[in-house]
């Protein structure tokens, strides 16, 4: 009797699969069918019986009678019966088992379990519900990864702060000492006085870039992350714009794009923007003459590679551009003390806000290569117009 496993396994794949509606129509018709066939069999009975009965003499009268009765009330008794059962065994595996699993997923949610994934796998609208459940658990299980990234850079960021601003202040106790107990005995020149002046004005100049750094990144840590749907050609348009608004004079710029102009993808624009702009800043810094900018985007992923033709990053910065302030400003530099890497790390900073990456590689044929990658898909809970 394989043949009747087989069927019967055909059939209630059928009924998981199909849709509510479908499913109750089908219960039905087998409610239908199966009071049916009771009935016929019950009613061909009881005929059979009252035929029996009404040759014998005398005539069971009162027999006959419910054998009559019987006969005529069994269909809509059958009728009810076969609903109701049908009705039970609907509801027992078409809704009951589907609510059950969805429940114990929202439950799991709601009690910060986001590694439950609902195993309810039909094709009905339970089954759909289930997969907006699991894209759900997704979402709040990447914003979870990323609020926690960000609060180990934050906490990075103020331990590499408080590490930093121990030489600029030392230096300045020192210098400031130094003065209070020699310019009285007359012991310092005006030479050296400016000179010890204008180091402490340095270092003031550096305690003064640190905070306005902090200031920056406290902005991004609360910044919010704002998707709308754009084409990418409008993206790649800007990426150019701002490319080109950067680079010195003499630099050379080679574009390549491996996106269709008419595709459309979610992403917040001016964030993909400043962390591109913080990276051409570095690769306008230290390119000899060319850089490279190609954009890509492919599996819901976009991607902004910048190659640059300078001396490419260092050992040391390869292992530590992860971090805040890896590298010391040598004095007399032009922005007035900022660590050198703080670009890099505001741009590693974006893009994990925006669901992806920052890496960084040195080419071959020499010079830096830095690839940003930003989640523009719809699993990523950001905020759409």
């Amino acid at each position: 009797m394989d043949w009747i496993e087989t069927y019967a396994e055909k059939c209630r794949q059928y009924l998981q699969n199909a849709p509510i509606v479908q499913a109750a129509v089908f219960y039905f018709i087998i409610a239908i069918l199966g009071s049916l066939a009771c009935t016929s069999l019950t009613v061909n009975l009881a005929s059979l019986w009252i035929h029996v009965m009404e040759e014998r003499t005398p005539s069971p009268k009162q027999a006959i009678f419910v054998l009559r009765f019987v006969r005529q009330g069994c269909p809509y008794l059958y009728l009810a019966v076969s609903v109701v059962l049908a009705g039970k065994l609907y509801t027992k595996n078409k809704i009951e088992a589907a609510l059950s699993e969805i429940r114990l997923a929202v439950k799991s949610m709601a009690a910060g379990d986001l590694s439950f994934e609902p195993a309810w796998q039909s094709r009905d609208e339970f089954g759909i519900l289930a997969k907006d459940l699991e894209t759900l658990r997704k979402t709040l299980k990447r914003e979870k990864q990323v609020q926690w990234k960000m609060g180990e850079m934050q906490r990075t960021v103020n331990a590499a702060f408080a590490h930093d601003i121990r030489t600029p202040l030392t230096v300045m106790n020192g210098y400031t000492e130094f003065l209070q107990k020699y310019v009285p005995q007359g012991k310092v020149s005006q030479q050296m006085l400016l000179e010890k002046l204008e180091r402490i004005s340095f270092q003031g100049s550096r305690l003064l870039s640190f905070s306005q750094t902090m200031a920056t990144l406290q902005t991004l840590e609360q910044r919010e992350v704002s998707c709308r749907r754009q084409h990418t050609a409008e993206v790649y348009s800007r990426i150019q714009e701002t490319a080109l608004a950067l680079k010195k004079e003499g630099q050379h710029l080679l574009f390549t794009s491996a996106i269709a102009p008419q595709q459309t993808v979610l992403a917040d624009l001016n964030l993909i923007l400043e962390a591109f702009e913080n990276v051409c800043q570095n690769a306008v810094r230290y390119a000899s003459q060319t850089i490279e900018i190609t954009v890509r985007y492919a599996q819901e992923e976009l991607t902004v590679t910048v190659k640059d033709d300078g001396n490419g990053f260092s050992q040391k910065a390869l292992r530590q551009a992860g971090n805040a302030y890896f590298g010391e400003q040598k004095e007399g530099e032009a922005d007035g003390g900022t660590h050198f890497g703080i670009g890099l790390f505001i741009a590693q900073m974006l893009c994990q806000k925006h669901g992806g990456s920052l890496t960084l590689h040195n080419s071959i044929e020499g010079g830096a290569i830095v690839t940003l990658s930003f989640y523009a898909g719809r699993l990523f809970g950001l905020s759409m117009p």
